[in-house]
This record gives structure tokens, sequence and C-alpha cells, in this order.
């Protein structure tokens, strides 16, 4: 067998060297494009990541949505039951909202009564869940459309106007406002990525 010639492994080297570059410069291509559909600052960003774990987010925000708010809710020192907690939420100049949000822990089962229809969702990092669109009655206080919790821990869920999250807060931006469609609600949910 022949040994290559210092020529060839220069070359073989170079290609390698090209290739590596290639990937990583492809990988932080998509990460900036990941944040940037997602629509979130650096002090955003920065605030999900100190809650140190797994934030997702969108890789798809319908048109005319913006962040109105991110909401973190670390965990007490010492604890890690049912925290921390996060809600990204975006609205639109019509005035529709709608939310992502996370948490450690506490989550049940969404009710069934007053359910109207499911959308499936089927998410490449969070595995399957739906979108579940309820009747619109005089005791449904909470949202009309949200999804069912995902993940394995933490646990991940789309909601939709009014809804109180999982904070145990209403924020201002979720309320006084209307849903999106059940399929861009769909969408959006599929679409959420592990932030870089």
């Amino acid at each position: 067998m022949k040994n290559p010639s210092p020529i060839t492994i220069t070359i073989i080297s170079a290609i390698l060297a090209t290739s590596v570059q290639s990937v990583t410069a492809e990988r932080s291509t998509n990460q900036e494009q990941l944040l940037a559909n997602a629509q979130l600052s650096d002090r955003q960003t920065n605030q999900l990541k100190s809650l140190g774990v797994k934030v997702a987010i969108p890789s798809y925000v319908p048109a005319g949505f913006k962040v109105a708010s991110v909401k973190v809710k670390p965990c007490p020192s010492g604890v890690r039951r049912f925290c921390p907690n996060y809600a990204i939420i975006y609205r639109n100049p019509d005035n529709s909202c709608f939310a992502i949000e996370s948490t450690g822990g506490g989550i049940g089962d969404m009710p069934s009564t007053d359910l109207e229809r499911d959308y499936p969702v089927n998410n490449s990092i969070l595995g399957k869940g739906a979108v579940l669109k309820y009747r619109k009655n005089d005791q449904l206080s909470g949202p009309l459309l949200t999804g069912t919790w995902m993940g394995k821990g933490p646990f991940y869920r789309f909601t939709g106007a009014g809804s109180p999250l999982f904070l145990n807060t209403a924020p201002p931006e979720l309320s006084n406002c209307s849903d999106i469609s059940a399929q861009e609600a769909v969408r959006v949910w599929e679409s959420l990525r592990y932030l870089p």
C-alpha cells in the first residue's frame, strides 16, 4: 500500500477544514434565523437562558405579530419542583394574541368539558399533542384556544387569548385580544425549536 503524498494530505485537509467551516457557518446562520423568526431581543434571550432549562421558541410567527413581553419565574433557591416557568407573549396590531409557555411540572390533563374540537400537533422535538378549541360559555373563564402540555419536563404549550398562564398571572398582553386561528396555532406549535 502506497503512502499518500504530502500534496494529497494537504488537499484532503483543506477539503475537511472547508467542510467543517461550512457546517459551522450554516449552524450559526440557522441559529440566527431561529432567533430572528422568534423576534427575541438579546435581553429577552438572556432572560430565558438564565432559567437554566431547555427553552422552546417558535421558528414560525404569523405575519404582523411581535413579542409583547417575556415573563420568567425562576425557581426559589433549593427548589426545582413546578419551576422554572416562562412565557413568550405575542400580539399583533389587529388585537390578536397568543403565548408559548413552559413549566417544570405540576401540570394535569386539560378539561374535556365544552371541548369543541382538537387539532393534532406533531412537533419534531416535543412529540404529539393537540391544540384544543373550547366552546364559549358563561362558566369558561380561560382561553378558548390552548394546547395540551407537551414534553417530558420541562413541559411546554401554546395558549391563546385570556389565559392566566401557568405563572398564575393574567398578563395584560393576553387580555382584551382575540385568538389566532386554530390552524395558525398548530403551525406555531409545530414550529417550536430549542433556543440555541
